[in-house]
């Protein structure tokens, strides 16, 4: 395994910069805009229309980078300027924001020209000049709040701004003629990307696109906007009121005077599972390939194949996971990836399922109690109202589930999305009992991230996630006495004995004994192995999982004769005798060590000879 997935515990949410990072294949896209840039008629606006973080910021990077490798290639460059829009408005009112926005895109575009640009000094005095005038409409702005008398200042003229707004229209347009026509440069079009107006305040956001029309509507500019509808409308309330069927036209005619290409993000285009798998593994969290689809349907069904959201989902679960792995006694397996994966997404995008959940986590015997517990109504009359609806709620735990939507606008349009959640969660298992007890494990985490205030979406003290660690074997065995009596004497002088001997003669591995027989083994921090001891089946030892396979899996596992045939993915094992069961322990983490010093190819439980190789014998 790369070393870097040993150290990656989290995805930070940086739009990526270039195609060579596009894990969701949206490069096509940036191709066709790209492409259409160059060839359209000008002055034009595009908007890249999409809620917030569904990839608006990369996709304009990726269509930056594609003008620019076109202008090296057919020397027909394109000068840019980009402005993220929140940087301009922080510790700013709504009359500030606009000025200092459009003050910013000429300044930006001077710097990225740089020397390509040779500008005279009539050039650089109409930019100083509307750098000016743009300055001090806002300098007007808070000088005015504060009772100063602005009229005449810095030449301004409140009376005649109008006059003052087209002169300085027309000096922007000298600026970018001059830029274009400049035969010291290649540069044929001016294309303006105007980020984050939907991170600002939307009055602010619709005032800089009302501007953006009026001052630099100018032929060779193209303004590629990041927006997103919904901004529009709030910051339009305060014009035509709250947004009706009667008076939706209105919102639409601005909108449409403002943008001539709209262009949707297309989030149901983008291919989710390579970038699950790929964000995955930089999580050090690999997912086998026929169960992968499982998780993209997970991710469709919770939160969407929104990036900003889904990185958020994969960071939740990262932390979730790494606090199970604290608790890990040797019997976690990929099952209870998959069943705390599902419960993340429903916890995160149907709360009110969630806490249902948490009461009663056996959901396929959701019945009448439940019903009546919730105030759903009875289960016949919730199947009548189903059928009502033409909804597919044939068994009972559907049946509440779909009561339950009745009682949330949200979750009534998606029911059977989490019908669908909870149908394959059920299908994952060939038995109830073994969905129900990963439930239960899972469950011990999952409310530890939830943002719920209600009541019952906190843990339940039946999963309440309590581990007790132990420093010293007396204060383990003191404990242990105290709660549980199946232990065997054998069993707790086998427990003594590793645990002497490994503080004896690997005194860089660090034991924490838990009670009811299990110790846990560290080394730097992570756990590199783990001891179970069973009344009933006696005892078994997974040693020394290694840096080198990201401490996934241990190197050696032992497990007394008669026990059932389960090394739970171990790539080493070999059965031992009871009654040699300390020097065998002592060989094994020898080996352990050997195995990962010289870094000795894998063994397959399969192989035939693997006791042989292993130099240990089956007495």
């Amino acid at each position: 395994m790369n070393m870097l997935y040993n150290k990656i515990t989290s995805i930070t949410d940086q739009p990526i910069l270039d195609t060579k990072s596009d894990l969701l294949e949206a490069e096509k896209y940036a191709n066709a805009l790209s492409s259409f840039i160059l060839e359209s008629g000008t002055p034009l606006t595009i908007g890249m229309q999409g809620e917030w973080g569904t990839g608006k910021t990369s996709l304009m990077y990726m269509i930056k980078e594609k003008l620019d490798s076109f202008a090296e290639e057919e020397n027909y460059a394109i000068a840019t300027s980009w402005v993220n829009t929140w940087e301009y408005s922080m510790f700013k009112g709504v009359d500030q924001t606009t000025p200092a926005v459009l003050k910013g895109m000429l300044e930006k575009l001077k710097e990225s020209c740089g020397d390509n640009w040779t500008l005279t000094d009539d050039v650089e005095n109409k930019i100083k000049k509307v750098g000016s005038f743009l300055g001090n409409v806002a300098n007007q702005i808070v000088s005015s709040q504060t009772g100063v008398d602005v009229k005449n200042a810095a030449g301004v003229s409140s009376d005649n701004i109008l006059a003052d707004i087209a002169e300085i229209k027309a000096d922007i347009k000298d600026v970018i003629t001059d830029l274009i026509n400049d035969e010291k440069n290649p540069y044929k079009r001016v294309v303006f990307f105007i980020d984050d107006l939907d991170r600002i305040n939307p009055v602010d956001a619709v005032e800089v696109l009302e501007s953006l029309k009026n001052i630099f509507d100018i032929n060779d500019c193209i303004f590629i906007l990041a927006i997103d509808y919904d901004v529009v409308v709030k910051g339009l309330e305060e014009k035509f009121g709250k947004k009706t069927d009667e008076n939706e036209r209105e919102f639409r005619s601005f909108f449409d005077k403002i943008i001539q290409v709209p262009f949707s993000m297309p989030t149901g285009a983008y291919n989710i599972e390579n970038f699950l798998d790929k964000k995955l593994k930089e999580l050090g969290i690999n997912i086998d390939e026929d169960i992968l689809p499982k998780y993209v349907k997970v991710v469709s069904n919770t939160v969407g194949f929104n990036p900003r959201s889904l990185k958020r989902y994969l960071n939740t679960f990262s932390l979730l996971r790494k606090i199970s792995e604290i608790s890990d006694d040797g019997t976690n397996d990929k099952n209870d990836d998959f069943v705390l994966f599902n419960l993340i997404g429903i916890q995160v995008s149907f709360p009110r399922v969630f806490r249902l959940f948490n009461q009663f986590p056996k959901f396929l015997e959701w019945n009448e109690v439940v019903a009546a517990k919730f105030e759903l109504g009875s289960l016949s009359e919730l199947k009548k109202q189903s059928e009502q609806f033409n909804e597919q709620a044939d068994e009972d735990w559907e049946r509440v589930l779909f009561g339950l939507a009745q009682k949330d606008s949200y979750l009534k349009a998606n029911w059977t999305r989490t019908a669908m959640l909870l149908d394959d969660l059920r299908n994952h298992f060939k038995k109830k009992e073994d969905l129900y007890r990963k439930i239960d494990g899972a469950m011990e985490f999952a409310s530890m991230t939830s943002v719920d205030d209600a009541i019952e979406s906190k843990t339940n003290k039946k999963f309440t996630f309590t581990v007790s660690n132990f420093d010293t074997y007396e204060l383990w065995e003191e404990q242990r006495r105290k709660e549980d009596d199946n232990i065997t004497p054998e069993m707790i002088t086998i427990h003594k004995s590793i645990h002497d001997y490994i503080k004896s003669d690997y005194p860089e591995i660090n034991i924490k004994l838990r009670k009811h027989g299990a110790a846990l083994f560290h080394k730097n921090g992570k756990k590199v192995g783990n001891l179970n001891v069973f009344s009933k089946y006696g005892v078994t030892i997974n040693l020394l999982r290694t840096e080198e396979n990201g401490y996934r899996f241990p190197n050696i596992s032992h497990e007394v004769k008669n026990m059932r045939n389960d090394t739970k993915g171990c790539e080493y094992y070999t059965i031992i005798n009871i009654n040699s069961l300390d020097e065998e322990i002592k060989s094994c983490f020898k080996m352990s060590y050997e195995v990962r010093d010289k870094k000795l190819n894998l063994l397959k439980r399969s192989h035939p000879n693997v006791n042989e190789i292993l130099g240990i014998t089956d007495k």
